[in-house]
């Protein structure tokens, strides 16, 4: 699905921590894996041995064991293959991609930032579900290729179905799912206010999660013992759905405080911009009016000069290059000038770090933002409300 900003059967926020074990790159895309993603495969194990046995009369326990096994690493692979395809998307917008996290039951893809318009949120958030049903497709097509009632043919049929629920699932009109993220694109498109179109996702996802319990008291009802494991199947989706939107609903309350009277650019710390080359010394100098932010040849923003370093290695070496004692930006600290503030906002809060690099229109850098000053805005601005009262 897509969480702050695109997966395809979890959703993304920029992200702070590896939080597991990182499997290389696809792409140049990092992708982690998280220890709860092995729960996942043992869950698939326990629900595919009896249903490989029935299925397939005859089959050994060892090989229904191995079979499910295979099959739930190939569903992983399938959610990777969903994120990528969110990811792939984001980077034919120009957006930067962190990365990949897999974990139980989903995924997560990990951008920079927020989609900056309605076409970039509903195209990023639809690409997942495509992705799913291309594959879908291909292991419906395979099915052809295999002999009927075989082990090797249930597999590919439920590789089949798994995928296809996968991408019916993440359309649902509900944050946290990709079908929230394309409804929220909708409402925002409608009323030109992203704030109203998560709140109309985040309904959506209560909804959805309600609509998932009454279906599976209807099973319960219907089928009696037979129906608890698809109706435990339903709860639980609920359960994530109802989890997912409480969730954004949270973010987007805390988000939302940014006063309409106060500009990003006005709180930012103006800049000095130098070479990387430039001696430590002179940068410090700089420094004593205004943050100082180290650029390579190109102009492109290399870091922020660390006062305390720069000041210890000047003692030692005045004329050392102001590089080595620079505080380099990654990705998720580099905010646009004609970002929405809230989502700035909300950034701060979500990435482990101090300064935030402001950068205008035409790539350059506008000014260094302080979590101490976005925070002390937040503030000011909820203080005002509460003296309103």
């Amino acid at each position: 699905m897509v969480k702050s900003i695109a997966s395809g059967t979890a959703a993304s926020r920029p992200r702070e921590s590896p939080r597991g074990f990182a499997m290389g790159r696809i792409g140049g895309v990092p992708v982690v894996v998280s220890p709860s993603w092995v729960l996942s495969v043992a869950v698939i194990v326990a629900l595919g041995v009896p249903v490989i046995s029935q299925v397939v009369p005859g089959t050994g326990t060892g090989l229904a064991i191995a079979m499910s096994i295979i099959l739930g690493v190939l569903l992983g692979v399938s959610v990777l293959a969903h994120e990528l395809g969110h990811c792939w998307a984001a980077r034919v917008l120009g957006m930067q991609v962190v990365g990949v996290r897999l974990y139980l039951l989903g995924g997560v893809s990990e951008l920079s930032k927020a989609p900056r318009s309605p076409r970039e949120e509903a195209i990023i958030a639809a690409a997942g579900p495509a992705v799913s049903a291309v594959i879908a497709g291909a292991f419906w097509i395979a099915v052809a290729a295999t002999t009927p009632g075989t082990v090797g043919w249930l597999l590919v049929m439920l590789l089949a179905l798994s995928n296809l629920v996968v991408a019916v699932f993440n359309l649902l009109p509900a944050l946290p799912l990709d079908g929230g993220r394309v409804l929220r694109a909708g409402v925002w498109s409608a009323f030109g206010n992203r704030g109203a179109g998560t709140t109309a996702a985040v309904i959506g996802g209560y909804v959805i999660a309600v609509a998932l319990v009454g279906w599976a008291v209807l099973m319960l009802l219907d089928a009696g013992s037979a129906g608890l494991l698809p109706a435990g199947i339903a709860v639980a989706m609920a359960l994530f759905v109802a989890v997912g939107a409480a969730g954004e609903g949270r973010q987007h309350g805390r988000s939302a405080g940014w006063p309409a009277d106060v500009p990003i650019a006005s709180i930012a710390r103006p800049v000095a911009q130098l070479p990387t080359e430039t001696p430590v010394a002179l940068a410090l100098e700089a420094a004593a009016e205004r943050d100082v932010v180290l650029t390579e040849a190109d102009g492109v923003a290399r870091g922020l000069l660390d006062i305390p370093a720069a000041r210890a290695l000047a003692d030692r070496d005045p004329r050392a290059p102001a590089s080595l004692v620079s505080r380099p930006w990654r990705p998720e600290t580099i905010v646009l000038t004609d970002d929405d503030p809230s989502e700035i906002a909300e950034r701060t809060r979500v990435v482990d770090a101090a300064d935030f690099l402001l950068v205008d229109e035409s790539g350059q850098p506008a000014g260094v933002l302080r979590r101490e000053d976005i925070v002390a805005v937040l503030n000011s601005s909820r203080s005002r409300k509460w003296s309103r009262q």
